[in-house]
């Protein structure tokens, strides 16, 4: 099913689309609907990425800060459950 779109454009517009719409050999519906269809397809987020990165002249090899939490989740759920009951780890020299 289709719905019908009724919008209000200024005339300097409207004399660019039909300009258009001939140029092209298609309806106004036809190119609007198109673009449309290009202005609200989902987006890559990669691609946009490097798309503002190019825009505000960033370097592409920027990196995220590293961190090493995930290597050591282990331990930090350790070290999270022992100060949660007041507990001291195996060589730990801090008290709690």
């Amino acid at each position: 099913m289709t719905a019908a779109l009724s919008i209000r454009i200024p005339p300097e517009i409207e004399q660019r689309l039909e300009h258009e719409v001939t140029r092209l050999n298609t309806t106004k519906s036809k190119y609007v609907q198109d673009l449309l269809r290009q202005a609200l397809a989902p987006k890559d987020p990669v691609a946009l990425l490097m798309q503002i990165r190019s825009d505000y002249g960033i370097s592409p090899q920027v990196s995220m800060p590293q961190t090493d939490k995930s290597r050591h989740s282990k331990e930090l759920a350790r070290q999270a459950v022992a100060r949660k009951y007041k507990r001291q780890l195996p060589g730990d020299t801090e008290s709690l």
